[in-house]
């Protein structure tokens, strides 16, 4: 078995805002910053025998702050990209509508039919996001335990994948800012069966902004 962490990355200015960042590479802001460090204060004990990241720096930053001191190395795979959101990149909810009535929505209750104009389905990103952590996970055999930073979008389209469950509920998984979910990882296997053990847990976050 491996278990495996897989962590949403910390707060940008335009997560804040509102903007579709996608494939942007937008860094974190202060606050996410900080919250990348409460994260790794929260799994400061557990020892990762390997580290994955998204290219992209708020998620690689995110990594590094969990890394804190320890020397694990930090496997960087672009496929670990958010959703490519193609015409919609750093626009304001507001703007999209405008100009796609409807879509927004459509996407949020039917994930597995849209694709965004110029850019990816949830199925397309699915699929990348997949290979590179079934890459990852496999390159080897031994009992580990593993960090994967990544996005919020790949992380909901991984669990699907994970818990055989269909991407037309990708929605159904909250996922803020370092949220950290935790997976015992059996294989995909016809009888295997993997467990969501932890899932969206930001009390490290809600610590930071004084909310017991």
């Amino acid at each position: 078995m491996k278990t495996l962490y897989i962590v949403r990355h910390g707060e940008t200015d335009w997560n804040k805002m509102g903007k579709y960042q996608g494939i942007t590479d937008v860094p974190l802001n202060e606050n996410g910053l900080n919250q990348a460090k409460a994260c790794g204060q929260a799994l400061k004990d557990v020892k990762f025998d390997r580290i994955l990241s998204s290219d992209l720096s708020r998620a690689l930053v995110t990594a590094e702050a969990i890394r804190g001191d320890r020397t694990t190395p930090i496997t960087v795979d672009e496929r670990l990209r958010e959703l490519n959101f193609g015409d919609w990149e750093a626009m304001l909810f507001s703007d999209i509508e405008a100009r796609w009535p409807g879509l927004i929505d459509e996407m949020y209750l039917r994930p597995h039919l849209v694709k965004v104009p110029n850019g990816e389905s949830f199925k397309d990103l699915q699929d990348r996001a997949w290979a590179g952590l079934e890459e990852f996970i496999n390159a080897n055999d031994e009992e580990e335990t593993l960090l994967i930073a990544c996005h919020g979008g790949t992380i909901r389209t991984l669990l699907c994948k994970l818990l055989d469950i269909s991407i037309s509920h990708c929605w159904n998984f909250s996922q803020g800012n370092t949220a950290i979910n935790r997976i015992f990882y059996n294989g995909m296997g016809e009888f295997d069966h993997n467990v969501l053990n932890l899932l969206n847990d930001t009390a490290h976050v809600d610590v930071l902004q004084g909310h017991e």
